[in-house]
């Protein structure tokens, strides 16, 4: 398993959606319902700023990626594997 972090970016017209999104994937992770290999750690959403930064366990980006895609968010995605030196 990798350590990931995602970054979420939207614009003020695009909150409903991303928060639409945020609530799906939370949900799926209570419910332990996410696809096999992918595991939502944490979700911090910035304040007065359109950013919210996850992290996540996976077997790999590319499957992150591959099923963040699918649910076809609209605003801009970066994700990143990530080492904890601290």
């Amino acid at each position: 398993m990798v350590s990931i972090i995602v970054v979420h970016q939207w614009k003020d017209e695009q909150k409903d959606k991303v928060m639409t999104f945020a609530s799906t994937i939370t949900n799926l992770a209570k419910q332990k319902k996410l696809p096999q290999g992918l595991n939502l750690i944490e979700i911090h959403l910035a304040k007065n700023a359109n950013v919210a930064v996850c992290k996540w366990e996976a077997d790999s980006l590319q499957h992150l990626l591959s099923v963040a895609s699918s649910l076809k968010p609209e605003w801009q995605i970066s994700a990143y594997e990530v080492n904890k030196i601290y």
